[in-house]
């Protein structure tokens, strides 16, 4: 029996180490697209910014299908809103309130006009949030479309179906039309469709990793998308506004570049990297308002390095309390 206790706690530490280091490399992928998206947002015009553009927002929609388990809504649903939801919602109010004391001490006014401007931008979001709040679009697209993932998968828990290549097909469609039609996103929601696309790829990603054939063919699309945009110039993406570039061709550009991403990430998977991708949500809300409020005061590589530094600081500190934790890291 002793012999028998010892080959299953191998078995099950092996295991652990492999689901640990499936982890490590997706956080290593979060950490170098976390980069990506502050670089973005301190050199806002140029042929890197639209780089990019061309591909950093689907891959974080691809990492979180690829990281989706079915649940049961009446587990999924609060777990969600805990590791969403509440951040959400903390971020937005602290960000609305340090606005309006920072700008009234600098003797300039808050980004919001009055009560009634403010209370209709915060509760509408989307692309009726600017500045330092520009990001706050991507969380409830990402929070409704795994609602409306995980709803599907409960009756088709495969994403290899045929019914749900169907449905994901369909929802790019849908939301490349709705871009075309309009641009007002309340909630991000304007982007759901595609964003509810982006998670079946990234669950369909799953179901064949790992295949370095997979990762061959992404790194020799990607290699044809680079040459294409260095040729033609890069097609950047704005999910917020629904602008998916050339229709199907940008968004599979998007794909293959996020899939060879992922590649990389898995040679790189580099621990400073990985608590990057750790980190990657506080730094998400905070890089963009400390872009925002120093970019009077500080050069592009400064500011970069602030938008960097600011939110770890904060991450951290946040990480020693319950209370802050569980409201601004969703834990």
């Amino acid at each position: 029996m002793a012999g028998e206790s010892t080959v299953v706690g191998s078995g099950a530490e092996a295991q652990a180490a492999v689901v640990a280091k499936r982890l490590d490399w997706v956080d290593a992928a979060k950490g170098i697209g976390i980069i990506t998206v502050v670089i973005a947002h301190v050199w806002t015009r140029g042929p890197v910014r639209d780089f990019i553009y061309s591909f950093h927002m689907p891959l974080f929609f691809l990492l979180s299908g690829y990281m989706f388990r079915p649940r049961p809504m009446a587990q999924f649903l609060p777990r969600l809103a805990q590791g969403m939801a509440i951040p959400y919602a903390a971020f937005l109010l602290s960000l609305a309130l340090f606005d309006w004391g920072f700008e009234s001490l600098r003797g300039n006014h808050p980004i919001f006009r009055d009560a009634a401007d403010a209370l209709w931008r915060l509760t509408v979001g989307g692309s009726e949030l600017r500045g330092p709040f520009t990001i706050f679009w991507f969380a409830p697209c990402l929070f409704f479309a795994r609602i409306i993932q995980n709803f599907i998968a409960g009756y088709w828990p495969d994403p290899r179906d045929w019914r749900w290549c169907a449905v994901g097909l369909t929802a790019f469609v849908i939301g490349w039309a709705l871009g075309l039609a309009s641009d007002f996103s309340p909630l991000g929601l304007l982007s759901m469709p595609v964003a509810v696309g982006l998670l079946w790829v990234g669950a369909l990603w799953r179901t064949v990793e790992p295949d370095r054939r997979l990762i061959a063919v992404a790194a020799m699309a990607s290699v044809a998308v680079i040459v294409a945009g260095a040729t033609w110039g890069p097609v950047p993406l704005n999910m917020k506004v629904g602008d998916y570039g050339v229709p199907a061709l940008s968004l599979a550009g998007a794909v293959a570049l996020s899939l060879a991403l992922g590649g990389i990430a898995r040679l790189a998977d580099w621990n400073p990297l990985c608590a990057l991708g750790r980190m990657s949500l506080v730094i998400m809300y905070v890089h963009v308002a400390v872009i925002h409020y120093a970019a009077p005061y500080a050069s592009k590589p400064l500011l970069l390095l602030a938008a960097l530094a600011f939110p770890i600081v904060l991450d951290r500190l946040f990480s020693k309390n319950a209370t802050s934790r569980r409201l601004f890291l969703g834990q």
